[in-house]
């Protein structure tokens, strides 16, 4: 939204105090070190938690307030409302609201990613490629992601902003199931009392496509209850009609191509699972985030009738979550990658099809992001090659024996690459990363998304390419500032993105690094800007964005600041 600014510039700094803060701390402290030259790079290195724990936090704050909790309804209910007041004017032969202001139009930016969670090749046709936007919502290339406007949003007629998993029906490549939003704990209890859902969007379960996108109707309907999430969803191999999904609830099957669902497994924060390619009443499903109930790796035999919850080598318990592979290759060999909320545990290895495991590595990949970010994903033509994401990209040629850094995200350049362009130097793949899809005959490419949208390698890792050019979905704060003199001269803040300054055209300009926070353009200067990184770190520029000074208040960043705070 546009925040005007206010006329009086002495700049008077207040540290913004949320309320109930104290229920925004979290378990361990963020290095808030200010010192050094200011660069795109700097504030992830400083980070020892997460900082789009930070972030979440903040949503639901915001969205909750007065109250703890946001409300299940709400966001679906306000959906719904416009819809019949567009049918009520249509019926009385009126202009429906729309009609009645000027439409909007994007201006971008279409030179930088958002936050990304799942990717999806169409069967047959891998140039085909879906997106899940943690905020836009779906995306749909048939350019490979090649080009400057190389993605077009997919409108599925529902208030869908977070799509956090993709499948498509490989006998049928017009049948396409998505689920919807972006739930990382159950529930946050605080003195007993339950506080909120950790989630970055709303859901209201799964949508399903008969017709390539054009339409969709509701599968698993969760629209009273925006506080459910779906993570993965899998098509039997060769009965389409039967599909599993990992949702917050736990694990779901449906017989019937998504016209019924039935919970096979009250295990909750389902976060992901694989069936068996040749033994498809054999699946393998992982539960639990920060440490809830039941947290493990489960595996049914016969469908979903019995489960069984899996050790023999695995860790008792952890904090952060799991995620599974399959190799395709030889599907007796089966990968997890489990991490605590703040540290990695390892990558784990089955040669049985999930009877015992063995730890191939320890390396922290995930680091502070182990509930939010990582995944391990198996070649499809040799069981040993997998690649593992978590800040950056890692790769082993041994079955995670010895895993090779790969991509490396301080790597990104500041400015204004145009739409399409690369957004960094050749090893350059936006942190972290959440999916990973393998080229189905190309044993060297492999496609990522991470919180910089969407990559992709064609030479088994040593070089990454952005596909974002036209994949507008970047989330910008609340901190917003249009310039009162230049129509076409803007400034905002975006989640792990980046402040990027507007000047008239799609290819913004990055000046600032970290979660872009709350900017201000002089009202009678547009050469003086401000912007600010996370938690008050304020930096101005007298030149229109060419250089920028530090004037943050004195020791920012204390435990009552919120991360993304206002000044005036």
């Amino acid at each position: 939204m546009t925040q005007n600014q206010p006329r009086s510039w002495t700049l008077f700094l207040f540290l913004c105090l949320l309320l109930g803060a104290q229920a925004l701390l979290l378990d361990r402290p963020v290095d808030r070190d200010h010192s050094g030259d200011h660069d795109g790079r700097k504030f992830e290195t400083e980070e020892d938690v997460s900082g789009a724990m930070e972030a979440l936090n903040v949503w639901a704050a915001q969205r909750a307030y007065p109250s703890r909790v946001i409300p299940d309804v709400g966001h679906a209910a306000a959906f719904e409302e416009m819809r019949f007041q567009k049918a009520q004017a249509a019926s009385a032969q009126q202009d429906p609201i729309d009609h009645l202001v000027t439409p909007w139009s994007s201006i971008g930016p279409n030179n930088i990613g958002g936050r990304t969670l799942c990717l999806a090749l169409q069967p047959g046709n891998p140039s085909i490629i879906y997106a899940g936007s943690a905020s836009g919502g779906l995306w749909k290339t048939t350019t490979g992601g090649v080009g400057a406007d190389a993605w077009d949003y997919v409108d599925t007629g529902y208030p869908v902003s977070a799509v956090g998993t993709i499948a498509i029906d490989p006998t049928n490549v017009n049948v396409i199931y998505i689920g919807t939003g972006e739930v990382y704990q159950y529930q946050n209890s605080i003195g007993g009392d339950v506080y909120r859902t950790t989630r970055g969007s709303y859901g209201i379960g799964i949508l399903k496509s008969t017709d390539g996108g054009a339409t969709w109707s509701k599968s698993l309907d969760w629209s009273l209850n925006q506080t459910r999430g779906v993570w993965c969803i899998r098509i039997h191999p060769t009965n389409s009609s039967i599909l599993y999904a990992a949702t917050t609830e736990g694990i779901y099957k449906s017989l019937d191509a998504g016209a019924n669902w039935n919970l096979v497994l009250n295990v909750v924060m389902g976060t992901d699972l694989r069936i068996h390619p040749t033994t498809p009443e054999t699946v393998i499903a992982a539960c639990g985030n920060f440490g809830s109930a039941g947290h493990g790796i489960y595996r049914t035999t016969n469908g979903g009738g019995a489960w069984t919850k899996l050790g023999g080598g695995l860790p008792i318990s952890w904090t952060g979550k799991a995620l599974i592979d399959i190799s395709p290759v030889n599907p007796a060999i089966v990968y997890a990658s489990i991490s605590n909320s703040g540290a990695g545990i390892g990558l784990y290895r089955s040669l049985n099809a999930g009877g015992t495991w063995c730890l191939m590595s320890s390396i922290d990949y995930p680091q502070y992001q182990g509930w939010y970010s990582h995944y391990v994903a198996c070649s499809p033509t040799n069981a040993s090659v997998l690649y593992v994401g978590g800040i950056d990209i890692w790769r082993s040629t041994n079955s995670g024996t010895t895993l090779n850094i790969m991509s490396d995200w301080t790597q990104i350049f500041l400015g204004s690459p145009q739409p399409g362009q690369p957004g960094g130097g050749p090893q350059y793949a936006h942190a972290d990363h959440h999916f990973a899809v393998w080229h189905p005959t190309d044993a060297n490419s492999v496609f990522f998304a991470s919180d910089g949208g969407v990559f992709k390698t064609t030479d088994a890792g040593f070089s990454f390419t952005g596909l974002n050019g036209g994949y507008v979905t970047t989330q910008f704060y609340q901190g917003f500032s249009n310039s009162k003199l230049t129509a076409n001269y803007a400034i905002g803040g975006m989640q792990d993105n980046l402040t990027a300054i507007y000047e008239g055209t799609t290819a913004w300009r990055r000046v600032i690094g970290g979660d872009g926070c709350w900017p201000a353009i002089h009202p009678s200067n547009d050469l003086t800007v401000y912007g600010a990184a996370q938690f008050l770190d304020i930096y101005r520029t007298i030149n229109g964005g060419g250089n920028w000074t530090s004037v943050a208040p004195p020791n920012p960043g204390g435990s009552v600041t919120a991360f993304v705070a206002p000044y005036v």
